[in-house]
């Protein structure tokens, strides 16, 4: 067998073909094997909100109702700050059924699964791309600098420590390619963008050749290597599962990416709306076979056009949906299709590549988290939903939902339904992401930076991902309720109450 001891892939080679291979821990010398290895981080944005995302009519996060300053079926539990409340999936699901979003489709991999609400995006204020750490440069004052987003701190690290730097983002139609909120710390947008599985196909895999008959290629084009891989006494029984179900994997991947190809190709003038879940899913079956390979760990996902060929219309739906002052639908058609765009990225994106990830035993070592951009009103930037799955190797505790509202504050008159409770720091939320991806707090505190006015916040200075301060957005409500003396000095670079493994 052949192989690049620069890095953790292996390569079948033979009759002009080379067959990357996934890392086979087994085959490496007992040095190596002990090395660190990079987690595979897949950030999903959701836009906007969700009227009905929390709640008794619940349509995404489990059903819940306030009573006595307890949410039913939840337990209460006490932290060095408010109160919260926390659930098992598994125990909340009705017959496998979390909510209409979350349905019985999710059931099996519920285990595996986080559900978060209650995250407040302090320093963004009521303004767009805060999903996962760039905050949306203003020409004023106050106005927040533009930071790098997840994505690229993790690949940033990553690159440093020589665990392999690659970055993707992808969307599913060229028409809304130039969003989403990947960003570079200067506040340009990352370049590594695709909406063609089959050019990203072709960046990573386009030297591979897979047959119909994958046995025929590694017995007849590389016999000799695939003898000494498959029946090597080095090879470990889990390893020579990984080279089969890796291999026929490369295999169906690639048979669909001949078939999208027509579809999505980049000099197609136009695109059919019906072309956009099979491209995301044919996207997931690439991203697999990244990781699987060892070529790409960090990914960044986003569709705005998924329902619509308007990759803006989102933004009318979502302010046109809901009534504030009526707490209600206002207009059914917008209600409607920003509930058919919040489940379809979560089916499509979220669920499909979980399952693939999980049929090739690399969930576990996975994280993929969406994270909804605002709550159910447009631009109310706090108490906002995260659901993730895979735990990153271990460090995120999963099969629970945990609700970081303070409900029943004495002092607050914020109900949920004229003005949302606030809960948790969002930037706590990305320094947890970050460490579990392995990323030292040291590192992602000196990216911080401070906004141009000179205001600050409550907590300890520097510590967390993103702006540690309080934007005056919401008026004085935000500050009252960071204004609670255990919020001073409070280290956002710590973990968050009860998701830490």
């Amino acid at each position: 067998m052949k192989w690049n001891r620069r890095s953790r892939r292996f390569f079948l080679q033979g009759a002009g073909a080379a067959l990357t291979l996934p890392f086979l821990r087994s085959l490496l010398p007992s040095s190596a094997q002990a090395a660190p290895t990079p987690k595979n981080l897949i950030g999903i944005s959701a836009r906007h909100g969700l009227y009905r995302m929390y709640g008794p009519t619940s349509e995404l996060m489990p059903k819940t109702t306030v009573q006595n300053d307890t949410l039913l079926e939840l337990q209460k539990v006490t932290t060095s700050a408010h109160p919260i409340h926390q659930g098992t999936l598994t125990e909340l699901a009705d017959n496998g059924v979390i909510s209409a979003l979350i349905d019985a489709d999710f059931a099996p991999l519920l285990p595996k699964m986080m559900m978060l609400q209650g995250l407040d995006y302090t320093g963004l204020g009521g303004h767009h791309n805060g999903q996962f750490g760039n905050w949306e440069t203003m020409t004023s004052a106050s106005g927040n600098p533009s930071m790098a987003s997840l994505d690229v701190v993790v690949s940033d690290y990553y690159s440093k420590v020589g665990l392999g730097g690659d970055q993707v983002t992808y969307s599913a139609s060229k028409k809304d390619n130039t969003y989403g909120p990947s960003f570079r710390e200067d506040g340009t947008h990352t370049t590594s963008r695709f909406f063609n599985p089959a050019t990203l196909w072709d960046k990573y895999l386009g030297n591979s050749t897979i047959p119909t008959d994958f046995k025929e290629l590694l017995v007849d084009q590389v016999l000799e290597d695939y003898k000494s891989v498959r029946a090597g006494a080095r090879l470990g029984s889990e390893d020579r599962h990984r080279v089969d179900a890796h291999i026929e994997h490369l295999f169906e991947t690639q048979t669909k990416i001949k078939t999208i190809s027509a579809a999505c190709t980049q000099e197609r003038p136009e695109e059919g709306i019906l072309d956009r879940q099979l491209v995301l899913e044919t996207f997931n079956d690439v991203i697999v076979g990244l990781i699987a390979c060892d070529m790409c760990h960090v990914f960044l996902g986003w569709a705005l056009a998924l329902v619509s060929d308007d990759p803006e219309v989102w933004h009318a739906w979502a302010h046109g949906a809901y009534s504030s002052t009526e707490d209600s639908i206002a207009d059914l058609t917008s209600y409607q299709k920003m509930k058919e765009q919040n489940g379809l990225i979560m089916k499509v994106m979220c669920l499909d590549l979980a399952k693939k990830l999980d049929a090739l035993e690399l969930l576990d070592d996975s994280l993929i988290v969406c994270i909804q951009e605002h709550n159910k009103r447009g631009h109310e930037a706090f108490n906002v939903p995260v659901i993730t799955f895979g735990s990153a190797g271990g460090a995120f505790k999963t099969n629970q939902y945990v609700d970081y509202r303070y409900i029943g504050n004495p002092d607050m008159d914020c109900d949920d339904y004229g003005t949302s409770r606030y809960g948790f720091p969002m930037q706590q939320l990305y320094a947890n992401i970050l460490l579990a991806m392995g990323v030292p707090a040291e590192e992602f505190e000196a990216l911080n930076k401070p906004r141009s006015d000179g205001a600050t916040g409550p907590f300890q200075p520097g510590s967390g991902y993103g702006m540690n301060l309080i934007h005056d957005y919401n008026g004085p409500r935000m500050l009252k309720h960071y204004s609670k003396s255990w919020w001073n000095g409070y280290d956002l670079s710590g973990w968050l109450p009860l998701i830490h493994a």
